[in-house]
């Protein structure tokens, strides 16, 4: 069963949570998803580009790759591996090559969107969603313990290469590797209560404090008696007066040129 951050990512779909790509994908095209994690979103591809399609996903992860087998590995058209993103055998292969929520993990995303540039047909498309950090806002404010939480989140994060705001450097990153006709669509993840899916999007800093937390922890950028009052705090909060959520995502695509 998935626990912790499974748990959440399981929750996603194509539809809902990587909606730029659901409007671009037609019937039998080939698809890569690169970072597929537990392959929910991944069953949405192939599902959308039906039994003349082809859909590969791929994701460093043994136990995440183990849950998309067992959740989601049942369509023809639908395969998972165990590959990194930078180290993965594709070489003009997809008509889409994908990435959602996946290079903000990367110290180096600009390798990993080469090599999926690589992947991609001559006239395919590159397709990545992520996040700017530095944006996400919440109403009202969430309490000082989950504030202190998040602020040494992101430190951790940058001390480790990682990009706090790498939605907002996506479109310069692809233009740079010469993709061509790119785009930028905002995609905010928003959370507001009365939703029907808002306590599942608002369970996603649980997860973190939860999982990520223990690796700050272990860094030394708070201790546990902070990780586990933060945890508690934003619960409370959650339960009795938080409001709405709004985490800044960007989907950005752009097109691999026929000829360099």
């Amino acid at each position: 069963m998935p626990t912790g951050s499974e748990r959440f990512l399981d929750t996603r779909s194509l539809s809902a949570d990587h909606r730029r790509l659901a409007q671009l994908l037609q019937p039998g095209m080939s698809v890569l998803d690169v970072g597929c994690g537990s392959g929910a979103i991944t069953r949405g591809i192939a599902e959308a580009v039906g039994a003349d399609g082809r859909v590969v996903g791929i994701d460093i992860s043994e136990e995440l790759l183990a849950l998309a087998l067992t959740t989601h590995g049942g369509p023809q058209n639908l395969a998972f591996e165990i590959a990194d993103v930078t180290r993965h055998q594709y070489r003009d292969e997809f008509d889409v090559v994908t990435a959602a929520r996946l290079l903000q993990w990367l110290a180096d995303p600009l390798a990993a969107l080469a090599s999926m540039v690589a992947a991609a047909k001559p006239d395919g498309q590159i397709i990545v969603l992520d996040y700017s950090h530095t944006r996400a806002r919440w109403m009202p404010e969430p309490p000082e313990q989950f504030r202190r939480f998040y602020d040494a989140f992101l430190a951790w994060r940058a001390d480790a290469g990682m990009d706090n705001e790498i939605a907002d450097h996506l479109a310069a990153m692809m233009t740079g590797l010469g993709l061509v006709e790119v785009n930028a669509t905002l995609e905010v993840e928003q959370a507001v209560r009365g939703d029907a899916d808002f306590e599942t999007r608002m369970a996603l800093w649980p997860g973190v404090i939860a999982t990520r937390g223990h690796q700050l922890v272990a860094d030394g950028m708070i201790d546990e008696a902070e990780r586990a009052a933060a945890g508690d705090a934003f619960a409370e909060w959650v339960r009795t007066l938080a409001r709405s959520q709004s985490l800044h995502l960007v989907a950005v695509s752009g097109r691999k040129p026929v000829s360099p």
